[in-house]
């Protein structure tokens, strides 16, 4: 059949936006239903722009959420559900009302319903924003970013601020810094913790970093005996504080052989010293702080350092801290006391 030359020309677009966006977002063994491939070129096409062209090679490392996960991943999709037209609270736990949720919006996209938020599902729910949009697809965008470090009110309003930080964010992964949150942008926010941060190589220090922040929030609120398990046996007889820092590190990427294996606080801190990478001052995103002078002694406290601010505060989330993975604001070391014990100081992974 000998077709005209102007539908030859428009087959020959439907076929290499297929390409393009099969190639950014779609696993390389799944044939996406039309369905599929119609919500990831909507969503693609949000975020077009000057960089678009660098960011092709950008893999969406999207996690995947299922019944029984926790944290801001969580919360983040709860809220776009909700601003898809499923309602269900952000409380960062994925119950059966979030399951429902998450079955009936894929109904209506013509998804698999299985319940599980995986790259598809997160490619349909990523609607693009813009400064001046409002709601709770503004309040996930939101929440990712204060994840991340970034100071700004979660008040579901996209103004400067959040414009800002949505920048900043962008040209730390090497994507077009346009202010937009499309679908590339949503998809380095929510990059799978242990996978390198899309746009960069993965042996940058600063995406290391970003992965240390990222994983130690996203375990806020588990609470022991049974949640904290993953970092620790039997953490409901146990201080697990330095399991948890522990296990953060190497949830994020950081080779086995470079984190401490200590359960005791203080002796983190004395692992740090005796491999160079204790220091008193200037914390950085990602590293340990030691409350308690380094010593193969009980007693003190460890976290992980998630936002440090321009008068030298910091924020830190803290596994067992209240019988919790709890996150602690404004810090002042210099003056602060945990559990008697003073910030004696810091331990960076190595590398970053």
């Amino acid at each position: 059949m000998i077709l005209s030359r102007s539908l030859s020309r428009a087959l020959s677009r439907a076929v290499v936006t297929a390409a393009l966006t099969g190639a950014v977002l779609a696993p390389a063994a799944a044939v996406p239903s039309f369905a599929d491939t119609a919500s990831a070129s909507r969503a693609t096409a949000g975020t077009a722009g000057p960089g678009a062209a660098r960011a092709t090679t950008v893999a969406a490392s999207w996690p995947a959420l299922r019944q029984g996960s926790r944290g801001v991943d969580v919360s983040t999709a709860q809220d776009l559900l909700a601003a898809a037209g499923h309602p269900v609270g952000a409380d960062g736990a994925f119950g059966p009302a979030t399951t429902r949720a998450v079955k009936g919006f894929q109904k209506s996209r013509r998804l698999t319903a299985d319940g599980v938020v995986g790259p598809r599902t997160w490619t349909a729910l990523a609607v693009t924003l813009r400064p001046g949009a409002e709601g709770r697809a503004v309040k996930a965008l939101q929440r990712q970013l204060v994840q991340e470090g970034h100071r700004l009110a979660v008040d579901s309003v996209f103004g400067a601020g959040t414009g800002s930080a949505v920048r900043a964010a962008q040209r730390a992964r090497g994507l077009s810094a346009d202010g937009v949150a499309g679908a590339r942008t949503w998809a380095a926010l929510l990059a799978a913790p242990g996978s390198p941060a899309p746009g960069r190589p993965s042996g940058d220090p600063s995406a290391l970093r970003k992965r240390i922040v990222a994983t130690a929030r996203g375990q806020v609120g588990v609470a022991e005996p049974s949640g904290c398990r993953t970092y620790l046996r039997d953490c409901a007889r146990t201080a697990w504080c330095a399991a948890f820092v522990s296990w953060t590190w190497r949830k994020a990427g950081v080779p086995s052989a470079a984190v401490p294996k200590t359960l005791v606080a203080r002796e983190v801190g004395l692992w740090g010293q005796r491999n160079g990478l204790f220091h008193r001052t200037h914390p950085k995103p990602g590293d340990i702080v030691v409350w308690g002078a380094p010593a193969a002694r009980t007693g003190g406290h460890v976290g992980i350092v998630v936002a440090v601010h321009a008068d030298g505060r910091v924020d830190t989330v803290d596994g067992n801290y209240g019988d919790k993975v709890a996150l602690r604001k404004n810090i002042d070391p210099r003056t602060a006391r945990t559990r008697s014990h003073a910030v004696s100081g810091y331990v960076s992974p190595r590398g970053a």
